[in-house]
C-alpha cells in the first residue's frame, strides 16, 4: 500500500507504513495538474483529512496554523503512515516564515527515520536551498535578532547529503557548492583539497572541467612566491593546457587561458630571479645563460625587458 499525498513543491509519496506500524485503509486520492489532492476533505479529522487540512493552510499561506496542527498531530499520531508527510509540512512551514535553521528538524526526523521514504530526496532538497542560504549570509536568531553566521552548519548540511544520496545530481551539487564556498573566501588550500575530493568522488560530472580549473587557479592561489618551487604550476599548466585542447567552450567560460597567462608570468618573474642569483653570487656565465632564458622563453612580458637592461647594464649592450 503507498500512501500518496500533495507535497507543497509537487507530487510526493509516503512510503509503505513500515512492519511496526499498524496498516489502516488507505484514504483516496487523485491526480489533478501534477499533484495529488486527497479526497478527503480538509477539516475531517482523521489523520488524512487532518493532513490534508495542513496542506490547504500552507497553499494559503498560513504556516503558523500548519506549525500548531503539526505539532498536535505528531503527538497522537506517532506511529502514523502519513508521520513523514507531517514532518515535510512541518519543515515547510516553519521555512516559510524564514526559521530555516528550525525547519532542519524535522527534515532531519524524516530523513533519519524514514529513509525509505519516497519523500526523502525532496526532503534532501529542501535541506540543500538551506545550506545554500546559510552560505548566501542567513543567521540564525539570538534574542530576536539574525546575528549567529550558521556557515559550519551548512557546510556539515552539504557533506551530509553527499553521503546520504552518494551518486546524485544533487550530491554533486552540494560537493561542488563547497568547494566553491571556499575559493570564494579566498581559503585556497581548503578549496584545493575540496576540488580534488569532488574530481575523485564525482569523475563524470558536468562539473569536473571547472573543477579541474578551480584546482590551478587555487594552486596559484596557494604560491608562496617566484623564490620557491614551481612544480605545482608546471603541473596546473599542463592540467590547463590540456583542458583548453579538449574542452575548448568550459575553458573560455572558466578563463583559463587568462590563468595560464598569470602562470606564465609567474614563470618568467622565477627565472629572472635565477639569473640574479648567479650574478649577486659571483656566476656570470650561469648568470648570462639565465637573461637570455628569460629574453627568449618570454619576449612578450615586462621581465624580458628587463633582463636586456640588467644584461647591457652587466655585460654591456652587445653581449651576447
Amino acid at each position: 500500500m503507498v500512501w500518496a499525498v500533495a507535497g507543497l513543491g509537487g507530487c510526493a509519496f509516503v512510503s509503505k507504513p513500515k512492519a511496526n506500524l499498524p496498516a489502516r485503509p488507505t484514504a483516496t486520492w487523485v491526480l489533478k495538474h501534477g499533484v495529488w489532492i486527497p479526497v478527503v476533505q480538509p477539516g475531517n479529522t482523521s489523520p488524512a483529512g487532518q493532513v490534508a487540512t495542513m496542506i490547504k493552510e500552507l497553499h494559503g499561506n498560513q504556516p503558523y496554523r500548519v506549525i500548531h496542527q503539526s505539532k498536535k498531530f505528531l503527538k497522537h499520531h506517532k506511529t502514523d503512515p502519513l508521520v513523514p508527510q507531517v514532518l515535510l509540512l512541518q519543515g515547510d512551514a516553519y521555512n516559510m516564515v524564514g526559521r530555516k535553521y528550525r525547519a532542519l528538524f524535522p527534515y532531519e526526523d524524516l530523513l533519519d527515520n524514514f529513509p525509505n521514504s519516497p519523500l526523502y530526496g525532496p526532503c534532501l532538497e529542501r535541506e540543500y536551498n538551506i545550506a545554500c542560504a546559510f552560505l548566501a549570509g542567513y543567521k540564525r536568531n539570538l534574542l530576536g535578532m539574525r546575528i549567529i553566521p550558521v556557515t559550519g552548519d551548512a557546510i556539515r548540511l552539504l557533506r551530509r547529503i553527499q553521503d546520504r544520496q552518494r551518486g546524485s545530481p544533487l550530491a554533486e551539487l552540494a560537493g561542488i557548492h563547497v568547494a566553491d564556498y571556499y575559493y570564494k573566501q579566498g581559503e585556497f588550500g581548503t578549496a584545493l583539497n575540496s576540488y580534488r575530493n569532488f574530481v575523485r568522488r564525482y569523475p563524470y560530472s558536468q562539473f569536473v572541467v571547472k573543477a579541474d580549473i578551480r584546482e590551478a587557479q587555487c594552486m596559484l592561489g596557494t604560491f608562496k612566491g617566484v623564490r620557491f618551487d614551481l612544480t605545482p604550476l608546471r603541473n596546473a599548466e599542463a592540467k590547463l593546457d590540456s583542458i583548453i585542447l579538449h574542452h575548448p567552450r568550459l575553458a573560455e567560460k572558466y578563463q583559463a587561458k587568462a590563468l595560464e597567462e598569470r602562470i606564465y608570468q609567474v614563470e618568467g618573474k622565477k627565472e629572472l630571479l635565477v639569473a640574479r642569483f648567479y650574478l649577486r653570487f659571483g656566476d656570470p656565465g650561469s648568470a648570462k645563460f639565465y637573461f637570455h632564458r628569460v629574453i627568449n622563453g618570454w619576449p612578450d612580458t615586462i621581465w624580458a625587458v628587463r633582463a636586456k637592461q640588467e644584461l647591457a647594464n652587466h655585460f654591456g649592450a652587445g653581449a651576447g
